[in-house]
């Protein structure tokens, strides 16, 4: 799962960054580094809990000073499924088995899958975020 950040103003803001003194340059290091550490905490408060946990290790925050980038994704393979959900489809395409087991009873036949209701953990703990990035990065290059 990917999700960029095109806040109006603040890519520029980013772009000319080394036009910027050492003090400002940190402001803004600090501003991105907090926010991606608020987005990842966000996103985890969201997470359904699970009993293997994957989803939970997965979320991943990741910062590099020098260029004052970072992300916050999460690695687990079915993340996309739990943030989107998912609509009814068949469990049987592709396979070449008879039957199937599901909670230790045998299935034959076509099996469905209901589907899942989305449970999005990552859009609205960058939402959450948003409004404080951008005022905090004001704040970090407006001269007082």
């Amino acid at each position: 799962m990917h999700i960029t950040c095109k806040t109006k103003g603040v890519k520029e803001v980013v772009s000319k960054i080394g036009k910027y003194d050492t003090e400002t340059t940190k402001k803004v290091s600090d501003v991105v580094n907090g926010s991606l550490k608020n987005i990842a905490k966000g996103a985890r408060q969201r997470l359904p809990t699970s009993k293997s946990g994957n989803l939970r290790k997965g979320l991943k925050k990741s910062f590099a000073k020098k260029n004052i980038t970072g992300y916050v994704k999460e690695t687990a393979p079915h993340a996309h499924l739990i943030e989107f959900g998912t609509k009814p489809h068949s469990l049987d395409k592709g396979t070449k088995r008879k039957v199937m087991v599901i909670n230790g009873n045998p299935i034959s036949g076509n099996v469905m899958h209901p589907g899942s209701k989305a449970k999005p953990f990552m859009q609205p703990a960058y939402y959450a975020e948003r409004r404080n990035y951008v005022a905090n990065m004001i704040k970090a290059v407006t001269k007082i």
